[in-house]
């Protein structure tokens, strides 16, 4: 997501995006006021993007999310907060960023079992208009 070097699939530690580890520890580390303008600003960089690189892009930043280097607790704040982050988008990015991460997530289907159940933990603590909208365009896009 934020590093220099290609992600992807990495065969030695099983995981993906495991060069973006270190910088997702950071960024869970960092107080909420400071971790989300970074993470808006690479969402919306991500929208900018092809469907291709905007997929790889997603399946990294997930992948280094669900790390085993990556503490549950530090974990559940990246996630709240793309979470969050995605939930104020306009519909159309809204939408676009959620059908983007379940097509990058078809070829990793045990990541996305990970980030969904995460997602379903942290999804009460947010706003309720936040909320809602991130869950009716998930609902749209999975066709729950």
């Amino acid at each position: 997501m934020f590093g220099k070097k290609e992600g992807g699939f990495d065969a030695a530690t099983g995981e993906w995006g495991s060069d973006n580890v270190g910088m997702m520890k950071m960024l869970a580390g960092m107080p909420h006021m400071m971790r989300k303008p970074m993470m808006k600003g690479r969402i919306n960089q991500l929208l900018s993007l092809t469907e291709e690189q905007r997929q790889d892009s997603i399946r990294d930043m997930i992948g280094a999310f669900h790390s085993s280097k990556v503490k549950s607790k530090a974990r559940e704040s990246l996630v709240a907060t793309r979470v969050e982050i995605v939930g104020e988008l306009s519909d159309e990015k809204r939408h676009t960023i959620i059908s983007s991460r379940s097509e990058a997530l078809k070829v990793a289907p045990e990541l996305d079992q990970q980030d969904r159940e995460v997602q379903k933990k942290i999804l009460s603590k947010l706003s309720k208009s936040t909320r809602e909208k991130f869950q009716a365009t998930w609902d749209q896009v999975h066709g729950e």
